[in-house]
């Protein structure tokens, strides 16, 4: 006898909010769409109905599928969990084996991990598959009260790993092991989950492009080849971009493994690498944007260079160097500011749930709230949260705020306290006497 099949997916709304925006976990962005959006396009994927609910007992329907608004899981993964539940009988708890994948978007999420050291070391996530039975009032209460009736099923993936060199002083933490997986489950909890969860993204969001245009992506593959007769990696993937409708690239920019939505624009010698552009983003002169999410209607200004980050739509980002930061809705970047993503010592801390966190990285940069703006010569350490609508502006005295009118031809004039005056106004600096003889 066939297992009954599950017709809908509940997901139990929580009062999770992701600091410095304030937003509901729901409305975080998770590529190009919010982490909601993604919840339910992969439901509907499978053919499941998907409905949210304030309390677990009001998902009456069995055998169902249930989460929470805080889970992340890809098409794939969704996908191979219900085709893993027809092989067992009863309730089961979505589960991956640790990899380095796994391992990438760990830090500060509130899972369970079994025999972590051991030869079947897996994450438990709050994906469930329940085949009859009550539910609980509280979401609170979902975990211990399908502990024991959904054991954890271990969900089959694959994922391949390409080492990158950081620019760090310690030896052990130079190279970067990057993963590329189409099975991805995140408890988003923390600005970090969305900059890891973006960082993920490609092999996410090219495997469910594939699996979605089929035909169409093998015969840009052949293509890509017979265009490029060479086997050569780069000259194939350079191929293998998706480019949206009215998109104006210019014919000295180069892309790789890309999606770019509608009305984007790429200028000259500009580069985007393994990056999800959305619709009409502006890419300047000479800009480079590495293994990246970019919101739409973002703005990223001659030869600025963007690398593994998440940028929410609408921003302007105009300094020269951003790396491994989240940037809000309607951010200003100034192209003087500056956001420190390296701790020699140590791994960077943040603040958590009220608490500060080890995030076990040495290379982190900061999170910037919505509509914030950053002006010249300010500096945010790494893993910093800017709250939104925030102006942060450099110190009076740094800027010559008055010119005198009467300075002397050829005077050499120095900047003090937001005027200029003649250097030889200023006093040198004494030296200390160390006893001569």
């Amino acid at each position: 006898m066939s297992k009954p099949s599950a017709r809908s997916l509940y997901i139990c709304r929580t009062r999770e909010t992701i600091a410095p925006f304030g937003d509901p976990v729901g409305q975080s962005q998770v590529m190009q769409e919010t982490l909601a959006e993604t919840q339910q396009r992969a439901a509907r994927r499978f053919g499941l109905r998907p409905v949210f609910v304030d309390s677990p007992a009001e998902a009456r329907e069995r055998p169902c599928l249930i989460t929470t608004d805080a889970v992340y899981f890809s098409e794939r993964a969704l996908g191979t969990f219900l085709a893993q539940l027809a092989r067992r009988p009863g309730g089961a708890a979505a589960a991956l084996r640790r990899c380095v994948s796994v391992e990438h978007a760990l830090p500060l999420q509130d899972v369970r991990q079994e025999d972590w050291e051991g030869p079947a070391a897996r994450v438990v996530y709050d994906l469930w598959y329940l085949a009859d039975g009550d539910l609980p009032a509280r979401v609170e209460d979902l975990r211990s009260a399908l502990e024991g009736r959904c054991p954890p099923l271990v969900v089959p993936m694959k994922e391949r790993v390409i080492p990158l060199r950081l620019p760090s002083l310690l030896e052990e933490e130079r190279i970067l092991r990057y993963p590329l997986t189409s099975t991805v489950i995140v408890h988003v909890s923390h600005w970090t989950h969305l900059l890891w969860l973006s960082q993920l993204s490609l092999g996410v969001a090219g495997m469910e492009y594939f699996r979605a245009h089929r035909l169409h992506s093998v015969g840009k593959l052949l293509w890509a080849f017979l265009r490029r007769p060479s086997l050569n990696r780069y000259k194939l993937l350079s191929g293998l971009n998706v480019v949206g409708p009215g998109a104006r690239i210019h014919p000295t920019a180069y892309l790789e493994a890309s999606i770019l939505g509608a009305g984007v624009q790429v200028g000259a010698g500009a580069c985007v690498r393994n990056s999800l552009l959305g619709d009409n983003v502006i890419v300047g002169d000479h800009a480079v944007v590495l293994n990246s999410v970019v919101g739409r209607e973002c703005f990223l200004t001659d030869r600025f260079f963007l690398a593994s980050s998440l940028c929410y739509p609408g921003s302007t980002l105009g300094n020269v160097r951003t790396q491994m930061a989240v940037i809000g809705r309607e951010v200003y970047l100034h192209g003087w500011c500056g956001l420190l993503d390296a701790k020699f010592i140590g791994d960077i801390k943040v603040r958590h749930r009220g608490r500060t966190e080890g995030t076990g990285r040495s290379f982190l940069a900061s999170c910037i709230g919505h509509r914030a703006v950053l002006g010249a010569k300010v500096l945010i350490h790494p893993g910093r949260e800017i709250p939104n609508d925030l102006l942060l502006v450099s110190r009076p005295e740094d800027v010559i705020a008055e010119v005198p009118p009467d300075i002397p031809p050829r005077t050499p004039m120095v900047r003090d306290q937001g005027t200029l005056v003649p250097l030889s106004s200023l006093k040198a600096p004494t030296r200390s006497n160390h006893g001569s003889a």
